[in-house]
Formats: C-alpha cells, structure tokens, sequence
C-alpha cells in the first residue's frame, strides 16, 4: 500500500468524521434553542467539544494537504 492511498484513506476518515461532528452541532444546536438553563449548558459543553473535535479534524486535514504528516504515512 502506498502513501497517497494511505493519505487518502485517512483523509477520507476524517472528512467523514466531520460531516458527523457537523450534524451533531446542528442538532445539538437545535436543542439549545429549546432547552432550559441547566440543561444548556451541558448541551453547550457538548458544542464546544464536538467544535473542537470538528477543529482538530481540520487542522490534521491541513497538515496532510501540505505534506506536513508524510513521514506518517511511509
């Protein structure tokens, strides 16, 4: 297996992970604007780390664009 089909798979990983993560923001977003106050703010803990877990995805994404992770990937 070489490494741009294993970047790609890994790649594709991601990507997916983020189309998750953003469906999850939404609904959990969808559940703030109905939720009382002791329930938002767990609701709000929960967007913030599905916004960070979204973030880092993208980041690691960047990297690989960039070659920055080849080595990972020999």
């Amino acid at each position: 297996m070489n490494s741009s089909y294993k970047k790609a798979v890994v790649a594709d990983f991601l990507q997916r992970c983020n189309r998750y993560a953003v469906a999850e923001l939404a609904k959990y977003r969808q559940q703030l604007a109905a939720a009382d106050p002791a329930t938002a703010l767990s609701i709000q803990d929960k967007i913030g780390h599905w916004t960070a877990y979204h973030a880092f995805n993208e980041h690691a994404l960047a990297e690989m664009a960039r070659g920055e992770l080849d080595d990972w990937f020999e």
